[in-house]
């Protein structure tokens, strides 16, 4: 009976894993994905662009692009060029939102040119992000989140909660 415990935990994870949504993210080196970088410098976001029928987004500093229609379908966003998008890599993820966005989009970077992703709620929920901007908490190297329709609020991400930050809870 103890031999059967790992064996079913193992095929239980690999099926909860397996069954992430995925999107392609066309990676330059390996060594970039622990890199960190923030776009919207001085508030000018990169923007996205049509191939074809796909909607990419591109981190200059190394190259790499990412495959947003799955995303933009989650949202019920069309795809299309020139929407606003901060990005965010930190830690080997990279961290997402765009203008009109409810979701902070979280993408775990794999080889051959893939990334899982899931999503959780922005500290405001059930409002569409407007001009989003990330930067860094340089003391415990936690993401921070703030935009033009949230009033002047930072919020700050941290295992996966958002708190304000004066301390309360986001969305309060």
């Amino acid at each position: 009976m103890q031999k059967k415990i790992p064996v079913i935990l193992f095929f239980t994870s690999f099926l909860l894993f397996s069954c992430a949504p995925h999107l392609r993210f066309d990676q330059t080196c390996l060594t970039c994905i622990k890199s960190q970088r923030f776009s919207c410098v001085e508030d000018e976001c990169p923007k996205t662009f049509m191939v074809g029928d796909q909607c990419l987004i591109t981190i200059v500093e190394t190259g790499e692009n990412i495959f947003l229609n799955p995303i933009f379908e989650k949202e019920e966003i069309i795809p299309k060029a020139g929407i606003a998008v901060a990005i965010a890599k930190l830690n080997g993820n990279v961290y997402l939102t765009a203008n009109g966005f409810k979701k902070l989009w979280i993408l775990e970077p794999e080889e051959d040119n893939e990334a899982d992703f899931s999503a959780i709620d922005l500290p405001m929920k059930g409002l569409e992000i407007q001009n989003p901007v990330f930067s860094l908490d340089l003391k415990n190297y936690l993401l921070k989140l703030t935009a033009d329709n949230y009033k002047g609020k930072l919020y700050t991400l941290d295992d996966g909660e958002w708190s304000a930050a004066n301390g309360g809870k986001a969305g309060e």
